[in-house]
């Protein structure tokens, strides 16, 4: 008798215990993707769909603009390039001519500055650069630096993000095409608040003809609005109230490795830059917005810089399964790589 209340006790514990875990995790979800500090402006039809075109594969980012023409690249084939009729909607599949297969290339990244496409490999490091319309490489130099994302901002200068041995920490920096001078390295720009490394990652873009610059963090509510040579135009807070990036690190190896110990609160997601408006991606909800939005849109936050404002929000439909990879607007387009698709929309500012 005695073991039967036993085993029904520890029953009992057994479901009160996992009952616990369960809330706890409802609890931390709810975490993550709400806020109640904020309530969002949305007004009805900010965005109007275009058209979606089927690219076939979920591998394509955004690579920059030609006139009337997209290109987009492919992080499982980086030697491809798909260019886009935006009239017409034509596609036509590109593959670059490359000499420099002897080197072993690891992340390939392609970037188009009228007239000229560059394709850049941080981790050998090597810029290879050669004109629109031809597609073989005509010039390129090894790098003084290493460097995980790079932007070219003129005929012979890339804004990288690399990691500053001085400071032992992610910075910003740019260095010149036609010379091997060393990077010129900006560490004040990237504000450290935890190690210098997870704590300041985010997501770097331009406008269409990269003059101006875009780095929002993913962990902390602000982004920052510079020039082509690194000058700070305006930092802003975005809606979000998390000043401080939530994260748990730990010391791998001599405190030069570090790794994450938890899953972070992502506050910004993709983001691009056009003109003074920022625009921003964040699955973090606002007061009075509902869960469910979060298995139907991805959540778009208009910001002016140069006024310092919120405008409004928008919600971006989708799939539950499919994950927007990327935003670029343009004038009073916004193009949207989701899924296996880009979804273009007109703006109604």
């Amino acid at each position: 008798m005695r073991k039967g209340k036993t085993a029904v006790k520890l029953l009992g514990t057994s479901s009160l215990g996992m009952g616990l875990v369960i809330f706890l995790f409802l609890v931390s979800e709810q975490q993550v993707h709400r806020n109640n500090a904020f309530t969002r402006r949305i007004p009805p039809h900010a965005i109007t769909k275009k058209f979606d075109l089927d690219l076939g594969y979920n591998s394509y980012y955004i690579a920059g603009y030609d006139n009337n023409n997209m290109y987009l690249g492919n992080g499982t084939a980086p030697f491809h390039v798909l260019q886009i009729d935006l009239k017409s909607l034509d596609t036509t599949h590109i593959r670059l001519s490359v000499n420099n297969r002897g080197l072993q290339f690891r992340n390939v990244q392609i970037s188009v500055l009228q007239p000229y496409f560059f394709l850049f490999d941080g981790t050998v490091p090597i810029v290879l650069r050669g004109h629109l319309g031809d597609w073989s490489i005509q010039d390129s130099i090894m790098s003084p630096v290493f460097f995980d994302k790079a932007i070219p901002v003129g005929k012979t200068e890339l804004v990288c993000r690399t990691f500053d041995t001085d400071s032992q920490a992610i910075t910003l920096g740019s260095f010149h095409f036609d010379t091997n001078a060393l990077a010129n390295l900006k560490p004040k720009i990237l504000e450290r608040q935890i190690d210098g490394v997870f704590d300041v990652d985010g997501a770097m873009t331009s406008t269409p003809d990269h003059s101006l610059l875009l780095y929002s963090y993913y962990y902390r509510n602000e982004f920052i609005v510079l020039d082509s040579h690194l000058n700070i135009k305006k930092r802003q807070n975005t809606l979000d109230t998390v000043t401080k990036a939530q994260i748990e690190v730990t010391s791998l190896k001599e405190g030069q490795i570090s790794e994450m110990l938890a899953p972070p609160v992502i506050i910004n997601n993709s983001s691009s830059l056009e003109g003074s408006r920022a625009y921003i991606i964040s699955n973090r909800l606002g007061k009075y917005e509902n869960m469910d939005i979060l298995n139907q849109a991805s959540i778009l936050d208009v910001y002016d810089w140069k006024k310092g404002t919120y405008e409004f929000s928008t919600y971006i439909h989708k799939t539950e399964r499919e994950k927007i990879r990327e935003i670029k607007v343009d004038g009073n387009v916004l193009y949207v790589l989701v899924g296996n698709r880009l979804s273009v929309y007109e703006l109604r500012h």
